[in-house]
């Protein structure tokens, strides 16, 4: 197939417009509105930083709307006080999400502590899960083994060899995983704040 040379030079900006497009934080139909106080909340909410608001004047600007600042603060500041919360920075944590730093002085160091809780419960929640996929496998390997499969092993030896390591290995992740459940029930408890 061949291009000619205006689609060959066209392509490029239409992707690159795309791309721009797809970088604005507003609608031109939300600049058009302008509900400043209730974006704000929404930034708020989602703890985006102060300067957010630059991002949100580029793309209004195409459209000729100017924000308010004073609005948009006033519902970011409220939008805060949800994301500024124990709750909020414990469940970013199990998410695997660091809590941003836009919390007032006085609870930042407690929410950051409880956020590091909840990263915490995310990281041992993530070896459990490996761990209890890698249990299965051992298991399953064990039984094809010990039915006598040769599975990828070159010599009846090194099958043997195999089947005969399964069980402790067996029996380490079990013990993993009893330790990263009671890890996981112990940060439950300490996560009520």
């Amino acid at each position: 197939m061949r291009l000619s040379r205006l689609t060959v030079l066209t392509l490029p900006l239409v992707g690159s417009a795309l791309i721009l497009a797809s970088c604005a934080t507003l609608s031109k139909e939300q600049c058009m509105v302008g509900d400043w106080q209730a974006i704000g909340y929404s930034d708020g909410v989602a703890g985006y930083y102060a300067d957010r608001l630059s991002l949100h004047a580029k793309a209004c600007a195409k459209a000729g709307v100017a924000p308010d600042y004073q609005a948009w603060e006033r519902g970011r500041q409220q939008g805060l006080k949800q994301y500024c919360s124990a709750d909020n920075a414990f469940a970013l944590g199990r998410r695997g999400q660091p809590l941003n730093s836009v919390c007032s002085a006085e609870v930042s160091q407690r929410l950051q502590n409880i956020n590091a809780q909840g990263r915490e419960y995310y990281a041992l929640s993530n070896q459990l899960r490996e761990a209890r996929n890698q249990l299965k496998q051992y298991q399953t390997e064990y039984i094809k083994l010990r039915d006598g499969e040769m599975l990828n092993f070159k010599s009846e030896k090194e099958a043997r060899a195999r089947l005969l390591s399964l069980p402790a290995r067996i029996r380490r992740l079990r013990q993993q995983i009893a330790d990263n459940e009671a890890q996981l029930e112990s940060l439950k408890r300490l996560s009520l704040y």
